[in-house]
């Protein structure tokens, strides 16, 4: 047993040891104590070691003992003094009316000034409102006092500006829409094989632009001007007075826009001339998903500002081996240029004045839209001559040199014929594409000779059928014959390679009065003119090849 001075020293030893540990810590030694000391005292006999073991166990304890009842305590006290600075901070925040939440909040009619909007339900159940898409997600098209952007804001400022709208409309735009946007405000983009450098300045417009025509209130005017057209026409048009303020301001930044009025000088005038916002854009939301047309969906989709898109490319250096001392051989790569021209596009929409005025045909114009384009693009993207037109994959492909039906050899030869950088090489996005009656033609060709498996492969966890592990998508602008003619049926080729560019803005026009052709005369009817401006082409002949029969 130990003496009094002796357990005293024993237990200022143990609270030295224990004097900074945490609370979890401490109460782990605590039960560790407990169990060794049950352990010794349920021994008959006892060394004197385990005497005086059990002893300092002792001492041990009644140590830990009110070091856990003092930490318990600490914890308890600093809980409380969170708690009550976090109800003062509540209470500082609710004495600013601008935090207060109250119905018709924000900057809608009748809410308190900079009271946020109240977000009801979860997002996606509803169009979300101008309003309630700020509060979720900052202004990034105002200044701070939440008047229009100045003049003088740098191009980098714009650029970060743009990446943050871009970032709070991702629901609408979807990733795929907003890496396209963001990447036209890089100075330097590339993928193996090609790059796009631009200025500083083409950075900062296409910034700009994007503010201009991701600004939800923009969007929210553009539906108002899709339900009431005609009350649009003109600066001197009644309906910009049913607007509210920020709708007007957001209506002012598109037309006042480098970008938007270069496209308005284009056209035939800015009066009844609409720039289209960009969640409503055919060319970034892919509306279409029941389309053959797969090419929007996986080629390389670049948005562009300028009338023509030109990329640097490269088939790379070469490296040899070197002998000690010996001079090195020039492999410096040789550089190509590929210029992409945009080609107009366009889609005339009318109807009588009672259709207009009995029917929701107005708001359903981007939809519209979106389905023309995507079935007049399918041509052009598979076949196109670059005559008035995109340049198409089997125009610029490679043609295999089989001639006759489709048989499993050819199919493994294409499969062979595809260079390996555009087959597994690093970004590579290998695919084949044929019409759906080549492809059901695959489903009865067997894999290889005595093979019960067809060499199209249905049985896929995603739903994509596949070709010798590479995915088949159906396009309809695919030759559809398998005889021996010339037909260029099926292709496989590098979907990174084929390069689509989306010219900006895409305009959309309203036309009040409809004249009649022959006669000169009114005939009762208005109508929508899109038009747009896009171009296409591959990287290299080698990224795609085709079979002809």
């Amino acid at each position: 047993m130990f003496t009094d001075d002796k357990f005293l020293q024993v237990c200022e030893r143990y609270r030295e040891i224990h004097e900074r540990k945490p609370l979890a810590a401490l109460v782990a030694r605590h039960g560790e104590v407990l169990d060794r000391t049950a352990e010794l005292e349920g021994y008959a006999r006892r060394s004197n070691s385990q005497d005086d073991e059990l002893d300092q166990l002792g001492a041990e304890r009644t140590v830990l003992d009110v070091a856990i009842g003092d930490a318990q305590m600490a914890a308890r006290s600093q809980l409380a003094a969170q708690r009550a600075e976090k109800i003062a901070e509540i209470t500082r925040t609710a004495q600013d009316p601008a935090n207060l939440e109250r119905p018709g909040g924000g900057t809608q009619p009748g809410g308190q000034p900079g009271a946020p909007a109240f977000v009801r339900g979860k997002l996606g159940t509803r169009l979300e409102t101008a309003a309630e898409t700020i509060q979720r997600a900052g202004n990034p098209w105002r200044d701070r006092d939440s008047g229009p952007l100045s003049r003088t804001e740098t191009g980098a400022g714009l650029i970060a500006r743009a990446h943050t709208a871009l970032g709070a409309l991702e629901p609408q735009l979807t990733r795929d829409g907003c890496q396209k946007l963001a990447e036209a405000m890089a100075e330097e983009a590339s993928w193996p094989g090609v790059m796009i450098k631009r200025s500083k300045d083409e950075a900062a417009q296409a910034a700009e632009l994007w503010l201009a025509l991701s600004n939800p209130f923009y969007a929210q005017a553009f539906r108002s001007v899709l339900r009431y057209p005609g009350e649009f026409m003109g600066s001197g048009g009644t309906g910009f007075e049913t607007l509210s303020d920020e709708e007007r301001q957001a209506w002012r930044d598109v037309r006042t826009n480098e970008l938007v009025r270069a496209a308005f000088s284009e056209a035939s005038g800015a009066a009844g001339a609409f720039a289209i916002p960009l969640d409503l854009h055919p060319d970034i939301i892919l509306t279409n998903a029941g389309s053959a047309n797969p090419f929007r969906r996986l080629a390389r989709n670049v948005v562009s500002t300028t009338n023509v898109a030109e990329f640097v490319t490269s088939a790379g250096s070469t490296a040899n081996w070197l002998a000690e001392g010996t001079a090195v051989a020039d492999t410096t790569p040789t550089l190509g240029q590929l210029a992409i021209t945009h080609y107009k596009e366009a889609v005339w929409i009318f109807g009588s004045f009672e259709v207009l005025q009995d029917t929701a045909l107005g708001t359903q114009v981007p939809a519209l839209v979106a389905d023309a384009k995507d079935r007049l693009e399918v041509v052009a993207f598979t076949t196109g001559t670059g005559s008035a037109q995109p340049f198409g994959i089997i125009t610029h492909g490679t043609s295999d040199a089989s001639v006759g039906a489709l048989t499993a050899a050819m199919v493994y030869g294409l499969h062979q014929a595809l260079p390996p950088r555009f087959r597994v090489g690093d970004g590579a996005k290998p695919a084949w594409l044929a019409n759906v009656t080549i492809m059901n033609a695959l489903r009865q060709i067997p894999a290889f000779a005595g093979a019960v498996n067809p060499i199209l492969n249905d049985n896929q966890s995603d739903s994509i059928p596949e070709v010798l592990s590479i995915d088949i998508f159906e396009c309809s602008a695919m030759d559809a014959l398998n005889v021996t003619s010339g037909h260029k049926n099926l292709a496989i080729l590098d979907m990174n390679s084929f390069v689509i560019t989306s010219r900006q803005p895409e305009l959309l026009l309203y036309e009040p009065l409809f004249k009649d052709q022959a006669t000169g005369r009114p005939a009762g009817q208005a109508g929508w003119f899109s038009w747009s401006r896009t171009g296409s082409d591959l990287t290299t002949a080698t990224a795609c090849q085709f079979h002809t029969t």
